[in-house]
């Protein structure tokens, strides 16, 4: 099973890899990056990700000044 395991994170390291490669090939011949942003957001919504992830932090925030005071 842990190689299994050692399997799957080689791989999504690479895809990790090969997409940064990407996107810096992109950057370097000149592509648009809100384009890019724009692509990603509507392919996988990325601005709700974003706002639900500053919600929650700042939630945790409050939570955590709470105890403190």
């Amino acid at each position: 099973m842990k190689n299994g395991w050692r399997i799957i994170l080689i791989i999504a390291a690479a895809a990790i890899l090969l997409g940064c490669v990407c996107f810096g090939v992109g950057v370097l011949t000149g592509a648009d990056t809100d384009r890019i942003l724009q692509s990603l957001n509507n392919d996988y919504h990325l601005n709700t990700y974003i706002e639900v992830y500053t919600a929650y932090i700042g939630q945790l925030a409050e939570y955590l000044a709470g105890l403190f005071r």
